[in-house]
């Protein structure tokens, strides 16, 4: 074993598979914890209050995922679902949908619940959605509606930290040429960023079709998102989207430097910037406004006609405003003068394109 690989073994404490329920939540004859039971369902009840939702019908709240089976991991989370009837809010399922994975998603992110070092990440599920697991837990019946079963698959572990840590090598090193690179360079590595990324993406797709869940890709998928790989990745699309505009914007005055009709220093002779005992105001550059967010900034001040971005910085953007993710749906800025038009890309990911608002 390399000695790079054999670093990120014992850097990286994941179990695959357990023997017994996490004993965080779990009793020996497999009882969840009355006490967080309760908690869990009044964690619901705000969350449903907050969505506006307190006067539709609630057919259950369940809890599904690797805390209600044999393979949690120091890094799971309590997944709590709530069902009700989408048609109760608007036939327009799909829109339904879209709306409340937008505003669960925000609850999440401006909320940090967690029980025994276990976030708790809610969600919206329609009653009559198919839901395949092999481990649920009703939390408002507080019975099993679908009791797992200890079945250890057999996993080759050497394979699944052997392609988590190449995914990471590539990781690592765009993100040592992030500070590096401008303009046309910026744009070729946010472009080889963006191919890892969807490379990831079929990996993990592929994986999930031919083994399911325990798979060599999905499971070193788990490994990159539970050591912050994937969001380091997601950080470098950003950061270099930034640089291909900042590092190509020019001032006026720099564009037209050598164009003696629109140069007025080449024009008149004169220097329009010099400040002097008859010019007692520097009027002819136009005033820059800092704005709390850097994107918007870019915008305003500096040579970028749109910005698209996905993920955290896109979340990151909406607090600042105090905008909620929803997607089909745009929205100002504050007072920025920039609109963002938000949707959902193809695997499902949050994204938004920040425009100058047209006036």
């Amino acid at each position: 074993m390399s000695r790079p690989l054999r670093a990120f073994l014992i850097n990286i404490s994941v179990k695959f598979y357990n023997k017994t329920l996490n004993r965080k939540f779990w009793s020996e004859d497999n009882k969840f914890d009355p006490a967080i039971r309760e908690k869990l369902l009044s964690i619901t009840e705000d969350f449903l209050d907050k969505l506006d939702l307190e006067d539709v019908v609630v057919h259950d709240v369940t809890l599904t995922g690797s805390n209600s089976n044999y393979n949690y991991n120091d890094y799971s989370d309590l997944d709590v679902h709530v069902l009700i009837d989408y048609k109760d809010i608007n036939e327009d399922e799909a829109l339904v949908k879209k709306a409340l994975d937008g505003q669960r998603f925000m609850w999440n992110l401006r909320h940090n619940i967690g029980f025994r070092d276990h976030d708790v990440e809610m969600y919206m599920q329609d009653k009559d959605e198919p839901h395949i697991a092999s481990g649920l837990y009703s939390l408002l019946n507080d019975e099993w509606l679908v009791q797992p079963t200890y079945d250890p698959p057999s996993i080759d572990e050497r394979d699944v930290y052997k392609k988590a840590e190449t995914i990471k090598d590539d990781v690592r090193i765009l993100q040592e040429k992030v500070s590096e690179v401008k303009g046309a360079s910026a744009k070729d590595l946010h472009d080889k960023a963006e191919r890892l990324k969807k490379k990831i993406s079929k990996m993990r797709k592929r994986g999930l079709a031919r083994e399911g869940e325990f798979s060599v890709e999905n499971l070193a998928f788990k490994i990159l998102r539970n050591t912050n790989v994937i969001g380091d990745l997601i950080d470098i699309i950003a950061n270099t989207y930034d640089k291909i505009y900042m590092e190509n914007f020019k001032t006026y005055f720099e564009y037209y430097q050598g164009d003696p009709i629109m140069n007025p220093l080449m024009r008149s002779g004169k220097n329009v910037n010099r400040v002097g005992l008859n010019k007692k105001h520097l009027n002819t550059v136009p005033r820059q406004h800092n704005h709390a967010c850097p994107h918007v900034n870019n915008l305003i001040n500096g040579g970028a006609h749109q910005i698209k971005l996905s993920g955290q910085p896109l979340h990151n953007t909406l607090t600042i405003y105090k905008v909620d993710f929803a997607p089909g749906a745009t929205k100002t800025l504050g007072n920025s003068g920039v609109e963002v038009q938000m949707f959902e890309d193809e695997e499902g990911n949050h994204c938004g394109m920040l425009k100058k608002k047209v006036t």
